[in-house]
């Protein structure tokens, strides 16, 4: 006999064993019970706790140089009175940009340069943010003010919301079994996915655009820091088991 049919009649072999084998392997069993997939949601309006005010100060000048010394002197004179003003909180510079002024219509030559620097300030001495930020206008002018919920609040918020959400989807649960005709005992949880939103703010932001000037000290301006709405939905699995 060739070779070659030695090797046919082997696979052929080897082919009808291994159907053999599959046919001969268990069926796994269907798990049993009705599965509910369902949604429990919970909210929660916090008061904003932390503010982030961002200044800045912009001159503008015929000499590149003087326009940036100008600007230097400025920013420096406003960061030491924000750090007396509120001596807890964070202060960075968040830019510093120089671009050439051209004469409308004019040759594409510039005719002096403009130069700005801003400064960030996070604080949660929220009592004091008004007379900081009158001080801070001294020198500055004011971008905005946004209001949101320290790090420390949100965590709190959220493991109520963890608490509040899985309350509501029991509920939910239990309603569903209840209306089937399963007893509270049949029914197991079996898998749960979160997901946090992001707080919205109730309150709009603040925002003034008068630029600093040398003019007598602003009065302090009227802020409330509003509140931020914390929502949470956890997505939960359950099996709802026969009798």
């Amino acid at each position: 006999m060739p070779p070659t049919r030695h090797v046919v009649i082997a696979f052929g072999l080897a082919a009808v064993l291994g159907v053999a084998a599959a046919a001969a392997q268990p069926v796994p069993a269907r798990p049993e019970g009705t599965v509910v997939l369902m949604n429990g949601t919970a909210e929660l309006e916090v008061v904003n706790d932390e503010a982030l005010a961002q200044f800045y100060f912009e001159a503008q000048d015929s000499d590149l140089a003087r326009a940036q010394a100008q600007v230097n002197q400025r920013v420096a004179v406003a960061v030491a009175q924000l750090r007396r003003a509120d001596p807890g909180a964070l202060l960075e510079t968040t830019g510093y940009s120089s671009y050439p002024v051209y004469p409308p219509g004019g040759p594409r030559k510039p005719s002096g340069w403009r130069v700005r620097q801003g400064v960030s300030l996070r604080t949660t001495d929220l009592a004091a943010l008004p007379r900081t930020v009158a001080a801070a206008q001294q020198s500055l002018a004011l971008g905005g003010i946004d209001f949101r919920l320290s790090r420390e609040a949100r965590t709190k918020a959220e493991s109520e919301l963890i608490g509040r959400a899985i309350a509501n989807l029991n509920d939910k649960i239990a309603a569903a079994a209840q209306a089937l005709g399963v007893a509270a005992t049949r029914v197991r949880l079996e898998e749960l996915n979160f997901g946090v939103s992001a707080p919205m703010p109730i309150a709009p932001r603040i925002r003034a655009e008068a630029m600093a000037s040398d003019a007598a000290p602003p009065p302090e301006p009227q802020l409330d820091a509003g509140r931020s709405l914390q929502q949470l939905t956890v997505t939960g699995r359950a099996r709802l088991l026969p009798p």
